[in-house]
């Protein structure tokens, strides 16, 4: 067990005779080499450090579309990378090209659409929100190769490279959009996490 954790001769009895407080890092080695399931894994992490561990996000279950089609808001669900695995019409039809982008977060940032047409005041209420949210993603995903060149373009890009992160990432503040049906509207976006995606919900306060 001591090999497998990489912690040294007497690691594991250490932990199991509590003299020993495992780091987080070493306390998911333990949870690996025993084969919690990511349930368990959760409540121990939730017992010994307080918060939930970041865990390798697994597949989209195939019900989000029904989800997302049961809403009457526009609705859609993105992985931790931003890309869309589902979206509603009502959502689809925000978009001038009537399609979701492929992934949300390279277009709110760095696509022109979205910059100069579809979020008003983007770089005012829009882009410190999400370029918070995105150092956030990095933190929790540092491995993800998606994330990593997101990062890499919004601090190489002219218009993203000067904004500060705002103190916080999106939430429920009501900003305004560019419908392609609808014309100007506002919006408050609410968010709902899992471990594999993020289900969200734009309310639309009002033409």
């Amino acid at each position: 067990m001591d090999e497998a954790l990489r912690g040294g001769t007497g690691t594991y009895q250490k932990l199991e005779n509590g003299v020993l407080v495992p780091s987080p890092e070493l306390f998911l080695r333990v949870a690996r080499a025993l084969n919690f399931s990511d349930h368990h894994l959760r409540i121990a992490h939730l017992d010994l450090f307080k918060t939930d561990p970041v865990l390798p996000a697994g597949p989209a279950s195939p019900h989000w579309q029904r989800w997302a089609d049961g809403q009457t808001e526009m609705a859609y669900v993105r992985s931790a990378a931003g890309h869309v695995i589902t979206a509603n019409d009502a959502f689809r039809r925000m978009f001038p090209s009537g399609r979701s982008p492929a992934n949300i977060t390279e277009w709110a940032l760095l696509s022109d659409e979205a910059r100069e047409d579809v979020l008003q005041n983007w770089e005012r209420d829009w882009a410190p929100y999400l370029l918070a949210d995105l150092r956030l993603a990095c933190a929790r995903h540092p491995d993800d190769p998606v994330l990593r060149k997101l990062r890499d373009a919004v601090q190489s890009d002219p218009h993203t490279r000067h904004i500060e992160d705002a103190p916080t990432g999106i939430g429920d503040e009501e900003r305004r959009l560019h419908h392609a049906e609808h014309g100007v509207v506002a919006v408050r976006v609410l968010a709902s996490h899992t471990s594999e995606v993020t289900a969200v919900t734009l309310l639309c306060e009002r033409g």
